[in-house]
């Protein structure tokens, strides 16, 4: 008879500022690809990079195409990212890494493409995880789905909606300053993030 493997929890966590340095990224690259068509740095405080440049839909979508392919070659992992998951997986959690790509036409070919380049990355820095998710969907329903027990992101309208299901981490940053609830736990590293998951346990 085979048993299901027991956790100590499930923890979904998101790829962008989490694991990543994702908004210096946007404000490095952004400058120099808002130079190149005349635009400016217009709100470095928001999330998405067609409100901190304030350019089209159109020039977005140019930036993401020209920029994404770089994303995984170039990222490494935040500080003490990798220490505390590998805590964390012989705590006996189980890790979920859930990604958008910010890919404007999220085909089944393409979600096959960047589900193996993510895999690759967290591979090659020996991040330990039990499953990558490749999503734009409303990310409430991953959690609901996969019975999450915390979610871990910077993203303000995600973290919103989720916290209404389970207790969440949201990273400190620049964009996420005024976002705050009874079920959400500003961290600011990954040394802090840890602490507070082990100190429930």
């Amino acid at each position: 008879m085979f048993f299901k493997k027991k956790y100590n929890g499930v923890i979904l966590i998101d790829f962008h500022d989490v694991l990543t340095d994702l908004q210096d990224f946007k404000l490095k690259q952004g400058n120099f690809f808002a130079k190149k068509y005349g635009y400016k740095l217009v709100n470095p405080n928001a999330y998405d990079t067609s409100e901190i440049f304030n350019w089209t839909v159109s020039r977005n979508k140019e930036f993401w195409d020209m920029y994404l392919p770089q994303l995984l070659n170039t990222f490494k992992p935040k500080h003490l990212a990798k220490e505390a998951l590998e805590r964390l997986s012989f705590m006996k959690y189980k890790i979920l890494v859930v990604y958008n790509p910010n890919d404007f036409d999220l085909t089944p070919e393409s979600q096959k493409y960047h589900i193996h380049h993510m895999s690759k990355w967290l591979d090659r820095f020996a991040i330990p995880y039990n499953r990558c998710i490749i999503s734009e969907k409303d990310w409430l329903e991953i959690v609901q789905k996969n019975e999450v027990t915390l979610f871990i992101s910077a993203n303000p309208s995600s973290i919103e909606r989720v916290s209404t299901h389970c207790p969440s981490f949201i990273f400190d940053t620049n964009y996420n300053q005024n976002v705050d609830g009874d079920r959400i736990t500003r961290v600011h590293d990954w040394k802090e993030a840890f602490q507070k998951i082990r100190d429930k346990h």
